[in-house]
């Protein structure tokens, strides 16, 4: 807890930082793996979140953006890390929990899933992490991906 922070003011924070942990990268592997087995709508999935990490870091390579608290590189995959445009977690969740959605049968799943999206792409601007316009490009940039992958 920072200093002068009241207690519920943590909490929140703590909750934010545990949805944005669910655009990890592991957990974005495993629950489209449970959820989907071993298909060819999971390996077309992997395929795209390569393309978007890929795309994703090019864009924050050319078009360097600071996180609303700044962060300094010294090197290209610092650069990478630090740059907020787009934000790659609003792009991974997007892609994958749109998918998710595209498969899943039970409205409650489907309902679940865009819950996700919110709730991680929200915790990115609570957290600091990122404006407003960078989740949005990513969301973007995300929903693109999933497009062009259904159609493979």
């Amino acid at each position: 807890m920072k200093e002068g922070e009241n207690f519920y003011a943590y909490k929140f924070r703590e909750w934010m930082r545990d949805f944005t942990s669910l655009a990890s990268p592991l957990i974005l592997l495993f629950v489209p793996f449970i959820f989907m087995g071993p298909s060819r709508a999971f390996y077309i999935l992997l395929g795209a979140l390569v393309i978007n990490e890929a795309l994703g870091s090019v864009i924050k390579v050319v078009f360097p953006k600071k996180r609303p608290t700044g962060q300094t590189y010294s090197n290209t995959m610092e650069k990478i890390d630090a740059g907020s445009f787009p934000s790659l977690h609003a792009a991974r969740i997007s892609l994958v929990y749109l998918t998710l959605f595209s498969v899943a049968e039970l409205w409650i799943f489907k309902v679940l899933f865009l819950l996700v999206i919110v709730l991680v792409s929200v915790s990115r601007i609570i957290l600091s992490k990122h404006f407003w316009t960078d989740v949005a490009g990513g969301l973007t940039m995300g929903s693109l991906i999933f497009l062009a992958s259904i159609y493979l």
